[in-house]
């Protein structure tokens, strides 16, 4: 298990937050953790990571290992 710092922005804002995570956090697990305290809008779908390195959306099962993010990566929360 490694410790990465990933960058993330929300879309609906330009603020960017500087995160520190373990890379088998797995995604949807993580968005339901800051999903309480970032005050996320509601929406009728579930929140994603769209990753900028590597132009797609984060698989929501899989770990931020399985999706091969590394630290340094950025990604942008819709």
């Amino acid at each position: 298990m490694d410790e990465l710092m990933i960058h993330i922005r929300i879309f609906t804002e330009d603020k960017i937050h500087h995160v520190w995570i373990r890379d088998t956090y797995v995604v949807r697990d993580f968005l339901k953790d800051i999903q309480k305290s970032w005050h996320l809008e509601n929406t009728n779908f579930e929140h994603f990571f769209y990753h900028i390195e590597s132009n797609r959306i984060l698989d929501p099962g899989q770990s931020f290992y399985d999706n091969i993010v590394m630290t340094g990566d950025h990604c942008i929360l819709f």
